[in-house]
């Protein structure tokens, strides 16, 4: 195993002021390759194992110095977890998340710019590790230019909002009460609590999805029109999707797929058992074909037109949609999709017959 140099001394107890401190045991995991976090780490005390798990990787990085962070590329970038964190030993750690790095920067302005610094020279040399690998596998012919990124500045979120526009007012001819035609964005208040996720193709923003957790938002009517009320599990369990786009150009890649998966990993990770969504009647199909089933009368969406409320159970058929990301697992949707649309024609039919 590697072992990374001493951090620069960081104040902790002025760090303890404003963040939260959590306790890992050993072999806990705090951090799991793939995922996306909205929250990094700053290690106190303890030491912990980063394991990038692949065998043509150099060998794990142990990290045991107080003031060493973790998940600052993740975190600060939007990317999924390049590595699996793992306690070496019992473990504690401050937890910084954009209500704590709001809150440094205005009680703790000397304290924040030594962390953004010590952060800075700790990816970098994090990222180049990184690199090492990336050309290696760059050499085998794997790309690398398609990402799950979960929007972590404005840019990033402003990326999303125009392709909604793109999909919604200049590709379908849709009406939004929320479109800004000069900006040639579409937002609403679930933006301002919501994780939107974007899907990236050589730097170009190809597609987009956005959750709310349902204990962390006021989901307004939506929480009446998709019957969220009727549920054990609301609200401290369940979540809705909304404004899941793709670029026309990329529907047939696995950008959907990643989405969904990335979503699921997230909602799947914190306890969330029910995803609510609202559907137009010709994707009915596709929804089933990931799992979601109707979960109340059709109402008329202000973007959409007429549409049915959908549930999905996390429970259920969470592991499977996140094992379902790429062009295999798109045609198997694919397929799923064209069935369930041939079944539901032929009971339409039979219906009619009987009547």
């Amino acid at each position: 195993m590697n072992h990374v140099p001493k951090p620069e001394t960081i104040d902790l107890d002025l760090l303890r002021t404003v963040c939260r401190e959590l306790r890992f045991e050993p072999g806990e995991v705090m951090r799991q390759k793939g995922h996306h976090y909205k929250d990094m780490y700053v290690i106190t005390d303890g030491s912990v194992v980063v394991d990038r798990g692949n065998a043509d990787s150099q060998a794990p990085l142990v990290v045991s110095d107080a003031g060493s962070p973790l998940g600052e590329i993740g975190y600060l970038r939007g990317c999924s977890a390049t590595a699996t964190v793992v306690a070496r030993k019992p473990t504690r750690a401050l937890v910084l998340d954009d209500q704590s790095l709001a809150r440094l920067e205005q009680e703790q302005p000397a304290l924040t710019a030594d962390l953004l610094r010590h952060f800075a020279q700790t990816a970098e040399e994090r990222t180049s590790y990184n690199l090492t690998w990336d050309s290696s596998a760059a050499a085998n012919g794997r790309r690398h230019d398609f990402q799950i990124l979960l929007c972590c500045n404005k840019d990033m979120l402003e990326s999303a909002k125009r392709l909604r526009y793109q999909v919604y007012c200049e590709e379908l001819g849709r009406q939004s009460p929320h479109a800004d035609h000069g900006a040639r964005t579409i937002s609403d208040h679930l933006d301002d609590t919501a994780l939107v996720f974007i899907a990236t193709e050589g730097g170009e923003t190809i597609g987009t999805m956005r959750a709310n957790l349902s204990r962390d938002s006021k989901l307004g009517v939506l929480e009446e029109l998709y019957g969220m009320k009727r549920s054990a599990q609301h609200p401290a369990a369940t979540g809705i999707c909304t404004k899941f786009i793709v670029k026309k150009s990329r529907r047939g890649s696995p950008a959907s797929m990643k989405l969904v998966a990335a979503v699921v990993r997230y909602g799947l990770r914190n306890n969330i058992t029910e995803c609510y969504i609202d559907c137009i009647p010709a994707l009915i199909p596709y929804y089933k074909a990931l799992g979601f089933k109707i979960a109340g009368e059709k109402f008329l969406h202000s973007e959409n037109g007429p549409s049915y409320p959908m549930m999905l159970d996390l429970v259920k058929h969470g592991k499977s949609l996140v094992k379902e990301v790429g062009l295999t697992g798109y045609a198997r949707l694919m397929i799923k999709a064209k069935t369930i649309r041939l079944i539901d024609r032929v009971r339409q039919h039979a219906a009619g017959l009987r009547e």
